[in-house]
């Protein structure tokens, strides 16, 4: 799932801000950038509940180079099909800042979605642009981390959108965790909102990760292929497995 990917590189940025208020708090100099990365291959892409390519397999890639004090750039690409394999893949464009708010990570983030070979004639692009907010807390084993979202033009000119999710992780060995989420969607000309939910385990070594879980809408069949998505059985409840090779710091 892209939300699993990037919370691994949200991960890796939230550690570069710990190290770069380490070094701060200890008068040392600034630090270094790093670039990140992590490849992927998922069983099915999902994007808040909803397949992008198909229900197939899709291989994914992302980078992101870390700036001091807690600035970070990415770029992300997955394959995508949302029918006759149009369009063929996404790259998406984001960049922010993590905040250290006593304890909780607050991370701002601008975020751009693009289809650069999507064929709509013309129509609306299928390009959007939305800004992030994120609040991340660790108490002990369980972190909680709460996402609201907005879109001033949602995707195939669609009106304006909102989103809001939490997800809870809880480490269950120092290789192991379960997590859950929980999100809500509304566009403005959608025929209704909707709710997407996920739950799962992701077992880590050196590296590697892999994440097993079950992915679900409660999106009607007639809306699904109406407006959300045109592939069949998109919005259906489906099991999502996840392999993840994770490069830490590119640059050494």
């Amino acid at each position: 799932m892209k939300n699993l990917t990037k919370m691994l590189l949200g991960a890796l940025a939230i550690a570069g801000f710990a190290g770069t208020a380490s070094a701060q708090d200890a008068a040392a100099p600034a630090p270094s950038f790093t670039l990140s990365g992590v490849a992927t291959m998922q069983s099915d892409y999902r994007f808040r509940g909803i397949s992008q390519n198909s229900k197939e397999f899709t291989p994914e890639a992302s980078l992101t180079l870390s700036a001091p004090y807690g600035f970070y750039v990415s770029a992300w690409s997955a394959k995508t099909n949302w029918g006759g394999n149009n369009p063929s893949y996404e790259l998406d464009l984001y960049g922010g800042k993590h905040f250290d708010l006593g304890g909780t990570d607050l991370n701002l983030v601008a975020y751009y979605y693009s289809y650069p070979d999507f064929r709509a004639g013309k129509g609306p692009s299928a390009s959007y642009y939305e800004t992030q907010v994120q609040l991340t807390h660790a108490f002990g084993p369980l972190t909680i981390m709460i996402q609201g979202v907005e879109s001033p033009q949602f995707t195939l000119g669609s009106g304006e959108g909102w989103y809001v999710s939490g997800t809870g992780t809880y480490a269950v060995a120092d290789w192991l965790t379960v997590s859950s989420t929980i999100g809500h969607q509304w566009v403005a000309s959608a025929p209704s909102d909707y709710t997407h939910y996920d739950f799962g385990a992701t077992a880590t070594w050196h590296s590697w990760s892999l994440d097993a879980r079950y992915v679900g809408t409660d999106i009607g069949k007639a809306a699904c292929t109406t407006f959300w998505m045109a592939t069949p059985n998109a919005c259906s409840g489906g099991f999502v497995a996840t392999l993840n090779y994770n490069v830490a710091d590119l640059l050494k």
